[in-house]
């Protein structure tokens, strides 16, 4: 096996970063942000296990990672442990924003894209719309075979907005740019998920095409040590 190495003069220690350390920096430029939970299921899932590595595992991985200079962490003091994220030098890109609003939905999208990693999917970026009325979803989980749109729903959105939404799900269906439609919510924004699938043409229009699963808090922590029952592996979908 190949690997880079890359040596600190200053403490006398020489830091190994293997072909697994760079597929973690390969997820890190998709996900940008991540918090140790996260990084737990997808060293797990590049162990070929659906289960995620223990916390000092992590831990110990984010620490040799941080020394060789290709992440950083901070700790805020939410759920989760630390967030996470890949340096220049570990993907050629900045440091984000952990201030931002949106930062907390970009570490719910790194929890849902390490999810589908342990369950064998890989995960891309959903390509920005290029016509009018075009939406862009959260993530693409992709198995052979098969597409899952993903939407990580954390607050509501009023009832017109879902419609455009629907709507713009529905063309991409008809063009067959995916299998299904999966909304991630909390208890709340799924209940609002669902009752704009109820009550608006465009929603019951797509309603069968579309998943609603409950499996973040209040926080947008998605928590537990092992996979839902509804997430099925990649492997099974290229038996259908």
């Amino acid at each position: 096996m190949s690997a880079m190495v890359r040596t600190f003069d200053q403490d006398e220690r020489t830091v190994w970063v293997m072909p697994r350390d760079e597929r973690m920096m390969t997820w890190f430029q998709i996900v940008r942000i991540a918090n140790v939970q996260s990084v737990r299921w997808v060293l797990g899932a590049l162990n070929r296990r659906p289960t995620p590595v223990s916390v000092r595992r992590a831990q110990a991985w984010c620490a040799r990672m941080e020394a060789a200079g290709l992440v950083e962490r901070a700790q805020l003091g939410g759920a989760g442990g630390s967030l996470v994220w890949a340096t220049y030098a570990g993907t050629g890109m900045g440091k984000p924003n952990l201030y931002r609003q949106t930062t907390r939905h970009e570490v719910a999208v790194s929890a849902a894209s390490a999810r589908y990693a342990a369950a064998g999917y890989a995960w891309q970026r959903d390509e920005k719309p290029t016509l009018v009325g075009g939406h862009q979803a959260d993530g693409i989980a992709l198995a052979p075979q098969w597409v899952e749109l993903i939407e990580v729903e954390l607050t509501g959105k009023r009832m017109p907005r879902y419609a455009s939404i629907f709507a713009a799900y529905r063309r991409r269906l008809d063009y067959g740019d995916g299998n299904v439609i999966t909304y991630l919510c909390n208890a709340e924004s799924a209940r609002t998920v669902r009752e704009a699938l109820l009550t608006l043409p465009a929603g019951r229009d797509i309603a069968p095409r579309i998943q609603v699963h409950e499996v973040y808090d209040r926080a947008g922590l998605w928590a537990g040590g092992t996979l839902p029952d509804w997430l099925q592996p990649a492997a099974d979908r290229a038996r259908f």
